[in-house]
């Protein structure tokens, strides 16, 4: 049973959410198109930070994969999607020491977004990659 202190932190919390965003997409996809595009479309959809790490990776399709699918979770969290506001290069998605992806945006998008802060999960299996991004209110949108 829920107390009300219990109903006080959940308010609190979902007070800090601006916005959720998610995508899956099948492995096979992101692997069967840098078969076909090459660098092309990894060049198109990565910074070259990111295009480096997923091809350090034993199976980079993997890493691709969930990568595009963060970049179009995060899109969707911002509630704008790719496209003037927010392009493929405007997101950076990198990895700290303990693994956990960091979004950083180009200077332009912050600047067009307002420096948005984003949380971040990448997940995949054998066949496919899935991320979830939240779009926080900043500590001055608490005050």
């Amino acid at each position: 049973m829920l107390t009300i202190v219990d109903m006080m932190k959940m308010t609190t919390m979902t007070d800090n959410i601006r916005g959720i965003g998610n995508d899956i997409i099948e492995i096979d996809r992101i692997r069967d198109s840098f078969s076909y595009y090459g660098d092309k479309i990894l060049n198109r959809l990565l910074t070259l930070k990111e295009k480096q790490y997923c091809l350090s990776m034993h199976d980079p399709a993997i890493r691709f994969a969930g990568r595009f699918v963060a970049k179009e979770a995060i899109s969707k969290a911002l509630g704008c999607g790719i496209g003037q506001q927010l392009g493929w290069h405007d997101m950076e998605i990198l990895n700290d020491s303990a693994g956990r992806p960091l979004v950083t945006f180009s200077p332009e998008a912050n600047s067009r977004l307002g420096s948005p802060h984003i949380l971040l999960s990448i997940s995949h299996c054998r066949l496919y990659a899935t991320a979830v991004a939240l779009y926080l209110k900043d500590t001055a949108d608490n005050i």
